[in-house]
């Protein structure tokens, strides 16, 4: 394991990710989160952790495939079982390998959902949860980032209730 050049690698991944806010266009954004998904891949091999580079890889094959066609729930199933089975063929028997799985999975199930506030909540979790996962494996450069995500995202989870209280309020009674 290298955890300089892994988390040299994790530096660049989570610098695309911070970029990627600033595209519009949605088929930039895919191509850029691909990329962002390779780098996380690499930076989890690099640093030993087999479960998030499976994760980061089945991800990149999710965008692909839900940039092309709907979410349906037979896709995500699909794709959940896809990460659950390159997983369990590459995992030791540690628990903490489980967690790139079920937060990608978690993340694959509430990705099309239409409500903002629910999916940043299932954005922080799932960050949360691949904190824990970087600690562990010496990601630290990523464990920083997903923590400000997380911050980034509950600031805009307080705008927006109080955009939604505001509008309410404007409302006749």
């Amino acid at each position: 394991m290298n955890i300089l050049l892994g988390n040299i690698v994790s530096l660049i991944g989570c610098t695309v990710m911070v970029l990627i806010g600033l595209i519009k266009n949605k088929d930039r954004y895919i191509v850029m989160q691909t990329l962002q998904f390779g780098l996380n891949a690499l930076s989890h091999f690099l640093l030993g952790g087999y479960g998030g580079t499976v994760a980061s890889l089945v991800s990149v094959v999710r965008n692909v495939i839900i940039s092309k066609w709907k979410c349906t729930t037979g896709i995500k199933i699909a794709l959940i079982a896809l990460q659950a089975v390159f997983t369990i063929s590459t995992i030791t028997a540690n628990p903490i390998t489980w967690i790139p799985i079920i937060a990608a999975g978690m993340f694959t199930w509430y990705i099309d959902t239409k409500d903002v506030m629910w999916f940043k909540w299932v954005i922080i979790i799932t960050l949360v949860m691949w904190a824990v996962y970087d600690i562990y494996h010496h990601n630290y450069v990523s464990v920083w980032f997903s923590a400000f995500t997380c911050v980034t995202n509950g600031i805009s989870m307080v705008k927006i209730h109080k955009e939604r209280k505001a509008e309410k309020e404007k409302l006749p009674a």
